[in-house]
């Protein structure tokens, strides 16, 4: 029981202490340094508020869940199929499109084998949709539009 309420005064000295102490001056708290702006990217309907003086690192647990919240285009082809290098231009202008917004790759099934076996590609070319943590959303394989590539982020819920 005095452990406790040793516990319980020192934190309300450590408080006191530095309300006392910062006053005016409190960076931290000080109005004119927090600056709230829109967030870019793939959070777009959230504003960040963001603290203009301090850098801040997050912890892991909130770097997960803003992750969770990605969408990454995966595009699994090869130089010599006739459909994959339909999709070449195709993804190419995606990356430029999307950028900020989703991760869009393209992997030569014959050159990156690790990732291709990690994905279980079997048929070329597939398009892979997958959320900040790697976890497979939709799959698709064959010749995929770019239309239709754009309605299934929509419909992921990527505003665009």
């Amino acid at each position: 029981m005095k452990t406790k309420i040793f516990i319980l005064i020192t934190l309300v000295a450590i408080v006191y202490s530095f309300n006392f102490h910062a006053g005016d001056n409190c960076t931290l708290c000080a109005q004119d340094t927090l600056e709230v702006t829109p967030a870019k990217g793939f959070i777009e309907d959230t504003v960040a508020v963001t603290l203009a003086t301090t850098e801040m690192e997050l912890d892991d647990k909130t770097l997960k869940l803003i992750n969770k919240h990605k969408v990454a285009l995966y595009e699994f082809g090869a130089g010599k199929c006739a459909q994959c290098k339909k999709m070449k231009p195709i993804i190419e202008e995606l990356q430029k499109e999307l950028e900020g917004k989703v991760e869009v790759k393209m992997f030569d099934v014959g050159v990156e084998r690790e990732i291709t076996a990690k994905h279980k590609v079997m048929l070329i070319p597939t398009q892979l949709f997958l959320d900040g943590e790697g976890k497979e959303l939709f799959r698709h394989e064959g010749f995929y539009e770019k239309q239709e590539i754009l309605n299934k982020l929509k419909e992921l819920g990527i505003k665009l």
